[in-house]
């Protein structure tokens, strides 16, 4: 499916959804890197409120990206109802989510210390872990990010097309003075959710 279809699929599927899924995921989003983008604009030289803000992207990004990816899989299956608590779905296997986002991050970031390039080839690499543990809550961290490995093989460049697609729309955002993010953010996450889905079979 060619990322057109793909982005063209994502907004049928939100036609009529996008209340819910712009209050969930605006929650989801302020959870994994708001706050803390708050925090740092009120306290630039660091400090308690910028600590504050790391540790709730730190110990509550993965649960929270686990469940967005709950809740978009659920918007992207005709049949399936998505709610605002499949945000929480993560709870049971919090441990599990924590760990998979400190090492995703951890690595890309390594990656990134020696060049941008490395950094963005490890995130594309790894960047299906996450729906793979929403669908199979089972499997380990380690074989989430093998099983994304696999799959990404020979999709990494089509993924990174797909995320350039939607530079236009965030610099629209800024424009808005970021009230755009209310709409672009679900529809990049349901594009990213239909992106797996295509390249999963």
């Amino acid at each position: 499916m060619k990322i057109s279809e793909l982005k063209r699929k994502s907004k049928k599927q939100l036609k009529g959804k996008w209340g819910i899924a712009i209050t969930t995921l605006f929650v989801s989003l302020i959870i994994i890197s708001g706050f803390y983008v708050a925090m740092k604009l009120l306290q630039p030289d660091g400090g308690l409120l910028t600590a504050i803000g790391e540790c709730v992207s730190v110990f509550l990004g993965g649960m929270a990206t686990l469940g967005t990816c709950k809740f978009v899989l659920n918007l992207a299956f005709s049949n399936n109802e998505e709610k605002f608590n499949d945000l929480f779905v993560g709870i049971n296997i919090y441990f599990k989510t924590l760990g998979l986002w400190i090492l995703i991050n951890l690595t890309v970031s390594i990656a990134t210390m020696f060049l941008i390039i490395p950094g963005i080839i490890v995130s594309l690499m790894f960047s299906q872990a996450f729906f793979i543990l929403c669908e199979d809550n089972n499997k380990s961290i380690i074989e989430c990010l093998k099983q994304s490995l696999s799959i990404m093989r020979g999709y990494k460049i089509r993924l990174l097309l797909l995320e350039l697609s939607f530079v236009g729309w965030w610099i629209m955002s800024i424009l808005t003075f970021g009230i755009g993010v209310l709409w672009i953010y679900p529809y990049q996450q349901v594009t990213r959710a239909n992106f797996y889905l295509e390249i999963k079979k």
